[in-house]
C-alpha cells in the first residue's frame, strides 16, 4: 500500500511493506502478545519533497528520504496507521 503524508514542511510518498495488526484474544495462553494483541507496521520512503516558507519544492533524493525517514519514524507510522484505520473503516 502506498500513501502520500504530510509531515511539517515535508511531502512523502511511503510504502507499507509489512502491516500486522493482530486483536487481541484473552482466551490465548499462548504468549501475552496473543492475549493483549500487537500492531507491527514496516514502511518505505520512497519519494518526498521539502517545502520552504515561500512555498518553494526540493526533491528530497534517496539520502534525504531515509533521514527524514530515521527522524521521523514514529510520526509516519502513527499516521499510517490512522489513514490505514481510516480505510479499514469507510469498507
Amino acid at each position: 500500500m502506498e500513501f502520500m503524508i504530510d509531515l511539517d514542511e515535508y511531502r512523502l510518498a511511503v510504502e507499507v511493506t509489512h502491516c500486522a495488526d493482530v486483536k487481541p484474544d484473552h482466551t490465548s495462553w499462548a504468549s501475552d502478545w496473543d492475549y493483549y494483541g500487537y500492531r507491527e507496521m514496516e514502511f518505505e520512503v520512497t519519494s518526498g519533497s521539502s517545502f520552504d516558507d515561500d512555498g518553494n519544492e526540493t526533491e528530497l533524493g534517496r539520502n534525504g528520504c531515509a533521514a527524514v525517514a530515521e527522524q521521523y519514524a514514529e510520526d509516519i507510522e502513527d499516521r499510517l496507521w490512522s489513514l490505514i484505520d481510516e480505510k479499514r473503516d469507510a469498507a
